[in-house]
């Protein structure tokens, strides 16, 4: 090995384990690496946890983004349950909770996010749940084995995921939300009111243009009052409202931070010997005309892969159409694009029904895309917004007409998706 500080990556999360196998593996870097994390885990993947994991269908082994024996034979040093606590890049040096002090040549800061919390009277009640790791998840399903009464706080991704598992537990379960459908920021008011329906059909009572006055209780919860007036008896709370970067060793450090921690477009930083990556960076992206910081699982894995690159100073450009799969009520749905704006939605396939799919179009070029129980569909759907091509609303909308017919030329119906198909060989993995 050789003589020089090495690499610290800071963050034992999917983004920086997954640069650190790239290091080794995909470029042969033989410096020291070491994975600090807070939490006593290996680094594992999230997704999961508000799906299989939490329903008892994935085992504790699934969740690993790498075998445990991988770091030995690696060479890559764990130092777990430890958070850093101090990073000086000019010195270039990091400080742990135990006192260690572990010297860098580069740095990549990968510390993720945490749930926003609720501000409102009795949100320190028992009872009142969040969900973001893996304790986490093992708490909330045993709380919801024992539950009756479920309230859902956020009727987002997480809060739909939430709501489904609360149904399989078999749970009363009301989802209250302020917009009036769920995932009404991502998929407006008429798709996302195909997700009220799936609710509905599956008995979950949706409280939408209402939001939460107070959690009322003495020691534990007993009931929601909203703002609108109306009392909704519970004994479990789980608030799903959003998530806060965790920029604070980043800035204290002296990096730009605005809504996560700034990069380019190659995960550069504002200072030389550190790279921001996964859900704590906010960077430049090559199809969007602001900076934008993505939660979704395969942004960490391609964040993982790019990172390697830009700290190797071979930089790759993040230009990836991004991509997010749920599971809900069995079923598997998966969007695609980050639209911001929008005119037209055009849909196939009977509503909300296996191989149902919708688009998003700006000017008549697709931005985004949501298919649902469509496997294999998500490599074209990528494919197809990637190009930034007016399609034929017609074709779109017709059913018969195969996904790669979409694409605007022949070279483009097998596009080369090498980085996008080494993400979505995984998921599967994650879906159970």
């Amino acid at each position: 090995m050789s003589a020089d500080p090495g690499i610290v990556v800071i963050g034992a999360s999917l983004a920086g384990a997954t640069a650190a196998q790239a290091l080794r593996l995909d470029h042969g870097y033989d410096g020291p690496i070491t994975l600090v994390g807070d939490e006593p885990h290996l680094p594992y993947q999230r997704p999961a946890l508000s799906k299989g994991y939490l329903l008892g269908t994935t085992a504790p082994g699934d969740l690993d983004v790498l075998k445990p024996q991988f770091y030995a034979d690696q060479d890559i040093t764990l130092a777990l349950g430890a958070p850093a606590t101090a990073l000086d890049l000019d010195v270039r040096r990091v400080r742990l909770a135990d006192g260690t002090e572990l010297p860098f040549t580069q740095v990549l800061i990968a510390t993720g996010a945490r749930p926003r919390r609720l501000q409102v009277p009795g949100a320190d009640l028992d009872g009142v749940r969040y969900l973001r790791n893996r304790d986490d998840s093992e708490h909330l399903a045993t709380a919801l084995r024992a539950a009756g009464d479920v309230v859902v706080i956020g009727a987002g991704w997480l809060g739909s995921e939430l709501a489904a598992a609360s149904r399989t537990f078999g749970n009363r379960t009301t989802v209250i939300d302020p917009l009036p459908t769920p995932l009404y920021h991502v998929l407006g008011d008429r798709i996302g009111g195909l997700v009220a329906r799936r609710h509905h059909d599956h008995g979950v009572n949706l409280l939408l243009g209402d939001g939460v006055e107070a959690i009322l209780g003495t020691r534990s919860v007993e009931a929601i009052q909203t703002i609108t007036g109306r009392t909704i008896p519970a004994d479990l709370v789980i608030v799903g409202v959003g998530a806060i970067p965790n920029t604070e060793l980043a800035q204290a450090a002296g990096l730009r931070v605005d809504g996560g921690i700034l990069t380019d477009e190659h995960l550069r930083t504002s200072h030389p010997a550190a790279v921001a990556a996964g859900d704590v960076a906010r960077h430049q992206h090559a199809r969007y005309l602001n900076p934008v910081r993505i939660e979704h699982w395969d942004n960490a894995v391609l964040h993982g892969l790019a990172a390697a690159t830009t700290l190797l100073g071979r930089p790759t450009t993040i230009d990836h159409v991004p991509y997010f799969f749920s599971t809900q009520y069995g079923s598997t749905l998966e969007y695609l694009g980050l639209p911001t704006i929008w005119d037209r939605i055009i849909t196939r396939g009977e509503h909300a029904g296996p191989g149902f799919t919708a688009f998003w179009l700006d000017r008549g070029i697709p931005v985004a895309a949501l298919t649902i129980d469509n496997r294999g569909a998500a490599e074209h759907l990528r494919a197809l917004i990637a190009t930034a091509h007016p399609a034929d609303p017609r074709q779109l909308a017709d059913p018969d007409t195969p996904l790669p017919d979409l694409l605007p030329d022949a070279q483009c119906r097998q596009p080369d998706v090498t980085m996008m198909k080494r993400v979505l060989s995984a998921a599967p993995a994650v879906r159970r």
